[in-house]
């Protein structure tokens, strides 16, 4: 057993401690007042000479037992040298622990701090004319830096103001934003979940930021990556599909380098065609005040087609859109691809290698894609093969016939040559120049195609190698040699003027002769 002696000691060292602490507790209590005060004074003087900037707190409170914890509401830092814009930053509630120590002192680092709602606005680059008028500086004392490990927000908004007068900022809202390593004058690491009106979804993204340029918030650096799944492409009026990216960015808050990737496993142009794999590869620099892009070489994957596209996304503050401006080509590309988008069939009716030239124009709007887009270039189609048996056997009949040799099995060819220049507009296809070549037969036309109706109207020429006597045999070639010389024309052994009119599923084929029509639809012969 222990002795009294040793008992008393014990005891009294425990009062002792006990009465310590009970007046440790009593002084920080009766220093709350105190400890509110110089905390507050120490939170905006920090502030005020970080920033620069004026800073003000609606309202405050300190608890000291059992540690120190700080709350706020109503947090602003204003841009001292641009009163007319909005405050640099806007923070609803905050609130954080310093350590029962910071009651008598001022801390150095502050482990964790809860913001919610907080709003960054940026506004838009003051033209330097010579005539800006310098701002008094603040006096601020000299602070020891402070740092925070680790800062959480429930809901960020980032607004960038652009330079057009009127036009509305770009709106970003991030949830769930991290943010560690924030020292004064240092960047400071971030991640955190962006929405994305359209096409609607979450991109989670996570990178290095700062450090804040006073002079100049958009010039402020800013690096990283960012992942956006399961985009439905659906409130895009005229194209369907769900689509995922992934990429990186580097720069600054006005103008992003952007490098990345898109799949859309089933991209499709709504109600026209069938589903496609689309594959984008793509380089950007991205204006972060207004989303105008200017679009390095894109290179796209249609199914097994490659496309390149060069041009620009600028904003429309008028219009509330951007408009999109594209020069296309295609290297190596498959007309079967591109007639998935436009047409319903289940096997393309056309196979081979296409070369496409074009220039998109495709304004804002709510019309569907194919009804505002205006495509303007040219196309070449060689060695296409025609997925039909029944239009390979006419084909290559009418190839026999054309090169006068009627009755030779082994003559002719259904394979076929296209090439054409053309105007996507409003729907319908204007093709000004249309060529359509198989052996011994030339076909030369121009018309429209209305997507949506699909209904063609073309007129032209067909030119032949043969003369019309030796398409036939018999006394038919006998009566037709009178009238061959006058239908020898241009370097041809026959020329006839030609029409396809009629429906994607029920073309008509029109020849006409000595001012008499022959249509020719679906293996029947009718003349009028």
């Amino acid at each position: 057993m222990l002795s009294r002696k040793i008992k008393k000691t014990i005891a009294i060292t425990l009062a002792a401690t006990a009465f310590f602490l009970l007046a440790l507790f009593a002084a920080a209590y009766s220093r709350k007042r105190a400890a509110e005060l110089r905390t507050r004074d120490w939170i905006v003087a920090v502030l005020e000479e970080r920033f620069h900037s004026g800073v003000e707190l609606a309202d405050f409170r300190v608890n000291v037992l059992p540690k120190m914890s700080v709350s706020g509401k109503g947090l602003s830092i204003s841009y001292r040298d641009r009163p007319e814009a909005a405050p640099m930053i806007r923070v609803e509630q905050f609130s954080f622990d310093l350590g029962f120590w910071s009651i008598f002192r001022a801390p150095y680092k502050v482990n964790h701090i809860h913001l919610q709602r907080m709003v960054i606005t940026v506004p838009p680059k003051r033209p330097t004319n010579g005539n800006a008028t310098s701002v008094p500086a603040i006096p601020f004392r000299k602070l020891s830096k402070v740092s925070a490990r680790e800062i959480d927000c429930d809901h960020a908004e980032l607004l960038i103001f652009p330079s057009v007068p009127g036009s509305n900022p770009l709106d970003w809202e991030i949830h769930n934003l991290v943010l560690t390593g924030v020292s004064p004058n240092q960047p400071f690491s971030f991640r955190g979940t962006l929405t994305n009106a359209k096409p609607k979804g979450e991109i989670a993204t996570s990178g290095r930021f700062g450090p804040w340029n006073l002079d100049d918030p958009g010039a402020t650096p800013v690096s990283g990556s960012y992942g956006f799944t399961d985009a439905d492409l659906g409130p895009f009026p005229g194209i369907a599909g769900i689509l995922s990216s992934t990429g990186n960015f580097t720069g600054q808050l006005d103008r992003l380098t952007v490098n990345g990737q898109t799949d859309t496993p089933d991209f499709s142009l709504d109600n026209v065609g069938k589903p496609v794999p689309l594959h984008t590869d793509f380089s950007a620099t991205v204006d972060g005040t207004n989303g105008d892009t200017v679009l390095h070489p894109v290179r796209a994957v249609l199914g097994q087609s490659v496309i390149v596209a060069n041009g620009s996304v600028v904003n429309q503050p008028k219009q509330k859109g951007h408009q999109i401006n594209l020069d296309l080509a295609t290297p190596k590309a498959r007309i079967e691809d591109i007639l998935k988008l436009a047409i319903k069939s289940d096997q393309p009716f056309l196979r081979g290698p296409v070369n496409i030239t074009a220039k998109l124009s495709l304004p804002p709007g709510k019309q569907k894609v194919i009804e505002k887009m205006t495509l303007d270039g040219s196309f070449a189609i060689g060695d296409a093969r025609w997925s039909s048996s029944e239009m390979r056997e006419k084909l290559q009949s009418f190839s026999r016939h054309a090169e006068g040799q009627p009755e030779n099995e082994d003559a002719g060819s259904a394979v076929t040559n296209l090439n054409g220049a053309f105007l996507l507009k409003d729907s319908i296809i204007h093709f000004s120049k249309l060529t359509f070549s198989i052996p011994g037969a030339d076909i030369q036309l121009a018309g429209t195609y209305d997507i949506g109706g699909k209904k063609i109207d073309l007129q032209g020429h067909l030119r032949m190698q043969a003369k019309l006597s030796q398409t036939v045999t018999g006394a038919k070639s006998f009566f037709l040699k009178a009238v061959d010389p006058f239908l020898s024309k241009n370097g041809a052994g026959t020329e006839l003027p030609i029409t396809i009119t009629g429906t994607e599923e029920q073309p008509v084929f029109g020849v006409s002769v000595f001012h008499k029509k022959f249509q020719k639809q679906m293996g029947k012969m009718e003349s009028r």
